[in-house]
């Protein structure tokens, strides 16, 4: 585990904190603790946001020095917001054939969703690569009346396919759209990297001559241009 210096000393997450506290989480990621009961639940127990900080469930603890004596004051007397939680989960974990059930079908769901959505997000990025067309359009934004190549096809799809529309933009989840320009870069860098081991499989040991080029536009950006060429095993 990490350490941050608090104070004059350096503290950080111990693991047989967890033998005490069952319901901690760590993430590595975030170096915090979280309240694996509250975390799901405390909207359910918290509508009026009476419940107090919501460090265990949003920002993350990391206060170290005074890991368990937080860690108690989280749990509180009998009725407390986390021991209300705490009293879900179980009565969750009393039904888990029912649960279980419930989890399966979501979860079958949610990867046929996923499936369609990359799909459709990879056939865009091909067609775009293929044509040698751009992808970026200069406002994306749902009032654009021109979002670009990239997201103009996508909503071209959605509109022909049931399918598509059902689990595109506005139906798909927050951090799943694949319509970010993050993402735009990942699909193109993808389909480079299996176009090269493409190329270098199919190439082998065989000569091969490279051309490279470079032109600068207006802005005094430079773009190069690299073109390889070579016997393929077809001859």
């Amino acid at each position: 585990m990490p350490q941050t210096l608090m104070g004059k000393s350096n503290r950080r997450f111990l693991v047989k904190w967890f033998d005490s506290f069952v319901w901690l989480e760590y993430s590595k990621e975030k170096d915090a603790a979280f309240c694996l009961h509250c975390y799901p639940f405390k909207c359910d127990f918290d509508k009026q946001g009476k419940a107090g900080s919501d460090v265990f469930t949003e920002k993350g603890f990391k206060n170290w020095r005074k890991g368990p004596e937080n860690f108690r004051d989280h749990v509180g007397q009998d009725g407390s917001l986390h021991n209300k939680a705490t009293q879900h989960c179980t009565d969750l974990m009393n039904q888990k054939q029912h649960v279980e059930t419930i989890v399966i079908k979501q979860t079958d769901q949610a990867r046929s969703n996923y499936r369609i959505l990359l799909i459709a997000a990879l056939d865009c990025t091909r067609y775009l690569l293929r044509q040698g067309l751009p992808f970026r359009g200069h406002d994306e934004s749902e009032i654009s009346s021109n979002k670009g190549n990239y997201v103009e096809l996508l909503q071209f799809l959605a509109d022909h396919d049931e399918k598509v529309c059902a689990v595109m933009f506005e139906n798909a989840l927050r951090n799943l759209k694949y319509i970010a320009p993050k993402i735009q870069k990942e699909l193109v860098s993808s389909y480079a990297a299996e176009t090269i081991d493409a190329i270098i499989s199919d190439m082998g040991d065989a000569f091969f001559s490279i051309l490279v080029d470079e032109s600068r536009d207006i802005s005094i950006r430079e773009q190069m241009a690299v073109v390889l060429r070579y016997v393929n095993k077809k001859g």
